[in-house]
């Protein structure tokens, strides 16, 4: 059987009290320790949760007021080059009639030359035919 004699109940009371010297010295600062750096990780995390959703609703905010932004210039933009199209239309048109007048007019100076020439040629092709005949039946005519 077994024997109980008063050494196990010192080696009882010594571990009681070892027990309570750990405890006080070793077990609790180990464990505040530990519960110390589960916080500042916790509060770390946390920290780190809340930058990821600032950065995320950040970022929503700069695209809509970039967009807002940028609204009114694209507007402006259009409106410019639309007025700017337009412009170039009217430059082109105008250009284009005043060529079809210019070519209108060179046409006219064209046609009126033609006559000229035509009208002194006319008028030398007598004198140029009995001077041929002459020429070719060799006495005046």
């Amino acid at each position: 059987m077994i024997n109980f004699d008063v050494t196990i109940l010192y080696q009882f009371v010594h571990f009681l009290i070892l027990l309570f010297i750990l405890n006080f010295l070793l077990f609790k600062p180990v464990l505040k320790a530990l519960d110390k750096r589960r916080n500042a990780l916790q509060g770390l995390s946390d920290g780190v949760e809340r930058a990821k959703v600032e950065t995320v609703d950040l970022g929503k905010s700069y695209e809509s007021t970039s967009l807002e932004k940028r609204k009114p210039i694209i507007g402006s933009k259009d409106a410019i080059l639309s007025e700017a199209n337009k412009e170039a239309v009217h430059v082109i048109e105008k250009a284009r009639s005043e060529l079809a007048e210019e070519l209108a007019r060179i046409k006219s100076e064209i046609e009126m030359e033609g006559k000229k020439v035509y009208d002194a040629l006319k008028a030398d092709v007598g004198k140029l035919s009995s001077e041929a005949a002459q020429k070719i039946l060799q006495r005046s005519i």
